[in-house]
């Protein structure tokens, strides 16, 4: 449960929209009771949406997960990273 104050910009909620994950851009309140949430869905489209407290049971903030993992063991691997100019890359060391 979340409540419409602690939604924010650049927050990544889930119950606006039926199954999906949401960026919120912006935010308009509308009184003490209601919110306007201008967000953008996965494919890009910005819509906008009226939020009440009724829908503060239904709203959460979206989970981080994990895209990619990196299981090498670090103390016995001899791969390194290192700073390259402003980017870092991976070198291999003897």
């Amino acid at each position: 449960m979340l409540k419409l104050e602690e939604i924010t910009p650049h927050a990544a909620l889930t119950g606006i929209e039926p199954g999906q994950v949401v960026r919120v851009v912006t935010t308009e309140p509308v009184g003490d009771n209601a919110l306007t949430v201008y967000y953008k869905t996965s494919d890009g489209r910005l819509l906008e949406r009226m939020l009440f407290r009724t829908d503060e049971a239904t709203l959460a903030l979206a989970e981080a997960g994990r895209p990619w993992a990196f299981d090498a063991p670090g103390q016995r691997s001899n791969w390194r990273l290192r700073p390259t100019g402003l980017r870092w890359s991976i070198c291999s060391t003897p």
